[in-house]
């Protein structure tokens, strides 16, 4: 049978016994913090999906684009082979970009459920599991830390036993103390994976809308001798897709917005942590 440390156990009847001692009022700041700690988590692992998704779109105008230009190059076989690589190449080019934005999506995904599970502490509703998913949690968010070839802080055994169902300030305040190193690595490993995915965005979005005007805008427009806009459904495609263009796309629009008030919630929620935390 596993026998727990004597220090970690003295902890846990610590926090037991403070718990009783105090009650559970004035943990409401440490739900605040955690719910804002889970959203902004939540809002850098779904930029990761959105840039993924953009990354698959920009990449296939950039097939139509290649596939145009070698039809003009080869006929028949050679065709059939050039046009092959060509998408092989760009599929497993993208397959290693989602890989890169699924590790941030998981790096984010760990930080925002550990602070779920802080904010079930702090709100006394804990299940009585709760010591150990933190364990598990920040192990994991340890692990995934790792994973971005970034310096780790080693991070304690959690302090919050299962037997306590709700818990004070104090120890909340201990919950977080005990984890500010690591929190704050892991902070500052989203920041930059955040600036990263802006800067993702931004640039396939500028592609998409450069080979949206290269590829379908403007050649259907131009050609008046093929069947391009000859029915009353292209034409009414090509106004939809110019009207997108020269308007600007509302999804382009959500995500500069997105990328924006993530970058401000990050530094909101450092700020209040710090504060938080603080000596």
């Amino acid at each position: 049978m596993f026998i727990k440390p004597f220090w970690q156990a003295s902890a846990i009847w610590c926090l037991l016994l403070l718990t009783l001692l105090g009650g559970c009022g004035g943990s409401q700041q440490y739900v605040t913090l955690a719910r804002d700690g889970a959203s902004y988590s939540g809002s850098v692992a779904a930029l990761s999906e959105r840039a993924s998704a953009l990354r698959v779109e920009s990449s296939s105008y950039a097939l139509l684009q290649q596939r145009r230009e070698l039809t003009k190059k080869y006929k028949g076989t050679a065709l059939k082979k050039a046009t092959g690589n060509s998408f092989r190449q760009t599929t497993q080019s993208d397959l290693g970009a989602i890989e890169s934005n699924l590790k941030t999506r998981e790096v984010a995904l760990f930080l925002r459920d550990y602070f779920v599970v802080l904010q079930e502490l702090a709100a006394s509703t804990a299940p009585v599991d709760i010591g150990e998913n933190t364990s598990e949690i920040i192990e994991k968010l340890d692990g995934a830390m790792g994973t971005k070839k970034v310096s780790s802080i080693p991070l304690l055994p959690s302090i919050a036993p299962g037997i306590v169902s709700c818990v004070t300030a104090g120890v909340l305040r201990k919950e977080l103390t005990s984890r500010k190193k690591g929190i704050l690595s892991a902070l500052d490993i989203l920041e930059r994976l955040l600036g990263a995915l802006g800067r993702e965005i931004d640039g396939q979005t500028k592609s998409i809308s450069n080979a949206r005007v290269a590829l379908l805008i403007q050649p259907a427009f131009q050609d008046t001798t093929s069947a391009s806009l000859a029915s009353l459904s292209d034409k009414e495609l090509w106004v939809t897709l110019r009207q997108k263009e020269v308007l600007g796309s509302i999804a382009e629009k959500d995500d500069r917005e997105a990328i924006a008030a993530a970058k401000t919630s990050g530094r909101k929620f450092r700020d209040f942590f710090i504060k938080i935390t603080g000596e």
